[in-house]
Order: C-alpha cells, then structure tokens, then sequence
C-alpha cells in the first residue's frame, strides 16, 4: 500500500488535500481527529495528560481549549505534550492502516503536523507539505476555531516553519488562490504523486509474496526512543555478570527491588505475587502469578546464563621455566586458536573446608592486572601454520599465564608459583589445596563497548546467551498483574547440554513450579499442558565474509528484528523440539499485531553443523515451545557482536509476550 505523508502548518490547507486523496480511494487519516479521539478512549493517555498538565482538567474533565492554551504558549510544554502523545497516535495509524492494507486499499494519505517530529514520516513512501501565506493561515484559523489574531499566531509559531517543512518534505504544495482552485491543484498533484496504474499483477505480488525491510526503516520513533536507555542498562549487565553466578546474584537483587520474595512450600500466593527460586546460585527462576488460575497454563521464557569459558582444572596452579601458570579446561563449544593472546579476567568461587565460600574477580577494574594464553611468534611458526585450526592450538596448551617475578630471599623450589599463591593467600586466605573445592574460569577481561562509527552494535564477552537471559528477565521488574502467570527461568549447563543439577533438564524446574501450582491450588500436569514458552536463545546472524556456511534465503540477518525459529538441531533436525505450525502462527501474530521487528531462520546450511537450545526440554514436559532470540555475529568466540536493534526487539517481544492473554 502507498502512503502519503501530509504535513504543514495549522490552516495551511492540509485537510483539503487529505479529502482530495479520499475522493481517490485513499485511506485517509487525520492524527488531529485520531488524538481526539483517543482522548475519549485511550485512559492510560488521558493519565499521563492529566499527570503532566493538571491545569488543563476542569472539573475532572480534560478542557481542549486550556491545554491548547497552555501548550501554544510555552514551546517546552509543546514538546512534552508531542513525547506524550505521538506513541499512541503512531499505533493507532499503523492499526488502521493495517486494517486498510487487509480490506484491499491501494493507496493512504496521513495529515499531521508533526509528521517528521513523530517519527510517522518513516512510514510514508513520500512526503507533501502544504504551504500558506501566514495572514491567510490566521484568517482561516480565526474563522474555523472561533479564536483571536493573537492566538492564531500563537499557535502558528509554537510550529516548525515553512523552512523546516520545506527542507523535510519531498514535495511543496502552494495554498495561495480560492479553495475550488487548491482543490483541482490537489486532485493533480495526487495523480501524478498515487501510482495509479499498476501492471496487471503488481498488487497481487504486494499481497503473496514477502518483503522483509530492515529494521531501522520499520522502527516506530518510540521505540527508537525507548531502544538506547534499554541498551545501556543490558550494557551494564553483560559487562557486570560474566558467569553463571554473578548473572543469578544480579537478578535476583533487582527482582528483590522491585518486590519479588523467595518461594517457600506452603505459601499461599494471589494474582499479582512476585516470587523466585534460587537453584544454589547457578540458576534462577522468577514468576509473576496472573489474574487466571495456573491450570489455564503459564507464559514462560528460558534463556541461559551460561557461556563458553576456560575452567581451571582441580590442581590448575604450577611453574615451568620460571613462569607461572594455570592449567585449564574449556567448557563449550570454542575455536581454540581465538583464546590466544586474548586479555582475560579470573571469576569465580572458592569453597573452603572451613564452609566459607570466597568470591574471586580479577581483570575487570581498571587498576587490576589481566592474564592471557600466549602465542607462538609468526617467525617460528613453519609447523603450527601447516596444522588444521582445530590442532593449531591444543586444549591441554590453553594455560593461563600468571607471573614471573619470585619473592625476595626465597630459595626454594617453584619460586614463582610460590609467589603468586602467596598473593591469592594474601587477598582470598586460599591454600593450593582449596582450588580442590573451587570454581574459577578464565573469560574475556573489560566491559561491552559499541561497534561501528553509527555505534549500532555492541560488542561483548558471553552475549550467547545472556542478551535473551537479560531480555526475558527485564520485563518482569516491569509486569503488572498478567492474565497468565510469567515465569522467566535462567538456567545454567546449556553450553554442555544442559546436564546438571543447575541445568534445563534439572527437575528443580518442576520442584519450583510444583511450589507455584500448590500455592494457587493448580494441577502441575494441567499447568504444563496448557503453557507456552519462548526458549530465549540467540542464532548466527548471517555474514557475507563466511556466506557459504549458510543459506542466505533461511538465515537470520543484522537490523531485521528478533529471530523466531520453528527448528534447531543438527543436520536432521537432531535435538530439535521442532514447534508446530500453530505456534508459529501465535508468534507471527503477536509479534507483527504489537509491531515487534522480527524474522526467521535456521541456524546454518542442513550438512553444515548446527546447534540446539534448551528448547526440547521443556517441550518434553508438554509444554508448546518455540525458539525466539538475538542474531549474534562471531558468535562463541571470546568477543560477539550483537545489533542494538535485535538487542531491543528481542526485550519487546518477551515483555510482550508476557503480557498476552492468549
């Protein structure tokens, strides 16, 4: 469908030719008329007036004329009206003109004055401003709105200028003779503007065949508004929670900010409850009870908060040519070679025999010394160039570098593996035999930072998985009382298979929503029938430098939104829960009715590889399931790269699909 942005100011002719573009068949819609009347029906706008211009209500009741006044004559308060008011008008049109494209209309016109400052102009395929001599303007508005010269002009400067309009627009339509003769002036320019003839199968390939955009030429000015803070915070937390652990500490001290309480047996919960269970540290699951009773099922997104890293074996620490080192153990899937020379940062916890638990961070500060795998130089590396990627760089030689300097006046052997347990004594009170009964890893050192001169991607250590763990967390600290109950569960193992007592396929899953059914006097087999869950897990984004690994036409892109995927697997589809036809149809319609960006895909070519998700495991507890994520480039490696907007859309579409009734 066509669209035609109109815009220009109060009085210059607008609604002329948006009735003109009607006569043709157009859609037309007015934004005046649409804000009004989401004035009578829209409350939570009517809240947010109410809260921002008390003046303007009058007896209880929003006067026209008293915000109309109060706005025109303080341009701040103008730009706080249109922040308020330009996302609900935006959703309003994009319904309507969903509606019309749906009923067969070719052509729309949109007529508002803030076409541009509301983000509404990304939707059109071109742009008219109509233009005014200013005392005709006034006389117009004198005459049409029963108001004063002086306010006329009021109102007439409180918008942009002919300038502006005229420099946005890509046409300038002149108001200057009779209105019969602007009128006829419309109808031509309409004529030449509409395709009006369209060959004999073009509106017929508009409708069958699809047309993916990229992002940034679909994303409404209020999400665009609402993506950079969201950004920000998920950068802080990627950067913050670099292990299993730390991801559980961090979320379940917001969620106790916002309300949330530990589950016990035996409580008795009500619509509204926030709760959550605490898996000894290394996953967690947090639920939002909803107004319906848990037997009508639960909406649940599952993500994991684990990553690939270097795992320090049980006896890591040990000198060789005056050099310190740890002895490690790579967990996941990794290209070993890209861990060489790569600045790394120690997490993790030491258990003691004593019953403490130390937590150790090393690397993340600024004043913090780093530690690395080295790498043979280019100049002696003849034989280690003829080698296979996977055998360049050994497992057993990922060691990790630790120091070189010994303590003064020490004579003894293993000086410099001596020195530095002296110092992990110092700071932490550890012995060498405590790393028994510990749990270090070795991961990538300092914080996400943007990619790009437009910073439009982030780069980050551990985006797999924990950009979907922070997008279907989030949204909880936000919920109100859902129709179905929420539950987010962030589990760990999933790079390993999701093994363990900490993993997807642990039934502290089932002990945990057993406790949530018990609370509510709900059947645990009923609730699971009746469930649907979005596994939140993240796809290869499609690169043109690696294309041949991947089937271009069934590949998640960069900037196309949040990915949803029927399938995963390997090669047959081994591993795969495979979600049915319907459930595909669910998200498609949510997603695309709430203008959530999003695509599909798969992850790679059939014989080339292939990955899963904790998908299948919640399928086989009978619960629907489809896999929804971020696309990620470099994905696995010790630094990913993730788009700001699939980031983003990827957090819409799980607060969304929290607060779905269906």
């Amino acid at each position: 469908m066509f669209l035609l942005g109109i815009t220009g100011g109060s009085g210059s002719g607008k609604t002329t030719l948006l009735h003109a573009a009607e006569r043709l068949g157009a859609c037309a819609l007015d934004c005046d008329a649409i804000y009004h009347g989401l004035l009578q029906s829209d409350a939570a706008l009517l809240e947010a007036l109410r809260a921002a211009f008390p003046a303007a209500f009058v007896g209880g009741t929003l006067s026209r004329p008293a915000l109309a006044a109060e706005v025109f004559s303080d341009r701040e308060k103008l730009l706080r009206l249109n922040a308020l008011t330009h996302g609900h008008v935006e959703r309003a049109v994009r319904a309507r003109l969903r509606q019309a494209e749906a009923a067969g209309t070719r052509f729309a016109a949109v007529d508002a004055i803030a076409l541009f400052e509301s983000g509404l102009s990304r939707l059109c395929d071109k742009t008219v401003a109509v233009l005014a001599p200013l005392d005709v303007r006034v006389a117009r508005l004198t005459a049409r709105d029963g108001i004063s010269a002086d306010r006329a002009l009021a109102r007439i400067h409180a918008q942009p200028s002919d300038g502006e309009f005229s420099e946005k627009a890509d046409f300038i339509l002149q108001n200057s003779g009779s209105i019969a003769e602007f009128d006829t002036k419309c109808t031509e320019f309409l004529k030449g503007v509409y395709p009006m003839e369209e060959t004999k199968y073009e509106a017929l390939r508009k409708t069958l065949l699809a047309d993916p955009k990229n992002g940034y030429d679909r994303i409404s000015e209020a999400d665009r508004a609402a993506m950079e803070p969201y950004i920000r915070d998920y950068m802080d937390f990627i950067s913050t929670c670099k292990i299993e652990r730390e991801a559980v500490d961090w979320t379940i001290a917001e969620a106790e900010k916002a309300g949330f309480v530990a589950l016990k047996p035996g409580m008795s919960l009500k619509p509204g409850d926030r709760v959550y269970g605490n898996n000894r540290g290394k996953s967690v699951i947090f639920a939002v009870v909803g107004s319906e009773p848990l037997d009508n099922g639960t909406h649940i997104c599952a993500a994991h908060i684990d990553s690939p890293r270097l795992d320090l074996k049980p006896n890591p620490l040990y000198e060789d040519s005056e050099l310190a080192y740890f002895k490690t153990h790579y967990y996941g899937g990794i290209k070993k070679y890209q861990w060489t020379t790569t600045p790394l940062a120690l997490h993790g916890v030491v258990a003691k025999k004593d019953g403490t638990v130390v937590k150790v961070t090393v690397g993340e500060d600024a004043n913090d010394p780093i530690f690395c795998v080295t790498d043979l130089l280019i100049h002696l590396a003849a034989d280690q160039m003829k080698k296979t990627l996977a055998e360049g760089v050994t497992g057993e030689n990922l060691n990790i570098l630790l120091g070189s300097r010994p303590l003064k006046d020490d004579e003894g052997a293993d000086r410099i593996k001596f020195a530095v347990l002296c110092l992990l004594n110092e700071k932490y009170g550890i012995t060498e035999e405590d790393f028994l009964s510990a749990e270090l890893t070795m991961v990538p050192a300092g914080p996400a930072r943007d990619v790009g001169f437009d910073r439009s991607l982030i780069a980050a250590y551990g985006h797999d998985d924990r950009v979907c763990a922070y997008a279907a967390f989030r949204p909880m600290l936000e919920l109100g009382t859902p129709k179905k109950t929420a539950v987010c569960v962030l589990a760990d193992k999933e790079e390993i298979g999701s093994e363990g007592i900490s993993g997807m396929q642990s039934h502290y899953f089932e002990t945990f929503m057993h406790d949530l059914c018990k609370a509510t006097g709900a059947c645990l087999h009923r609730c699971f029938e009746h469930s649907f869950c979005l596994s939140a897990d993240v796809s290869n984004a499609y690169d043109p430098i690696y294309g041949e690994t991947c089937d271009k036409r069934n590949n998640t892109r960069i900037n196309y939104g949040t990915g949803i995927f029927k399938y995963t697997g390997a090669r047959g589809k081994s591993g795969s829960s495979d979600a049915a036809a319907e459930v595909m149809a669910y998200v498609r319609r949510l997603f695309s009715e709430q203008d959530v960006i999003w695509q599909t895909g798969e992850l790679g070519k059939v014989d080339q590889g292939g990955g899963g998700t904790v998908a299948c495991y919640m399928a086989n507890r009978n619960i629907e399931t489809v896999d929804a994520g971020v696309p990620v480039l470099s994905m696995h490696a010790p630094m990913e790269i993730v788009s700001k907007l699939d980031t983003y859309m990827t957090y819409k579409g799980m607060k969304v699909f929290y607060g779905s009734s269906d």
